[in-house]
């Protein structure tokens, strides 16, 4: 490595750089509201919220979330 340049930060730094934690949070918004609407709707309509669709509702947001910081991570430019 040359004199006076800072290694590349390591794979968990990168994803919670600001810009790439700030996109990778809006990819989990989006998806999240879509698969919850997609998988859940009826659910929250028709039924009290318990524990169990709050899990899967957290769910429906966490996988896209990690998802899309792996692959910032995998795909990241050093």
């Amino acid at each position: 490595m040359a004199e006076g340049r800072t290694p590349p930060p390591s794979a968990l730094g990168y994803i919670f750089q600001r810009r790439v934690l700030k996109r990778n949070l809006l990819v989990a918004l989006v998806v999240g509201c879509l698969l919850t609407v997609a998988n859940q709707f009826d659910v929250i309509l028709s039924e009290p919220f318990t524990m169990r669709l709050g899990v899967k509702i957290f769910f429906n947001f966490l996988i896209p979330f990690t998802v899309s910081s792996v692959s910032a991570a995998i795909n990241r430019t050093a």
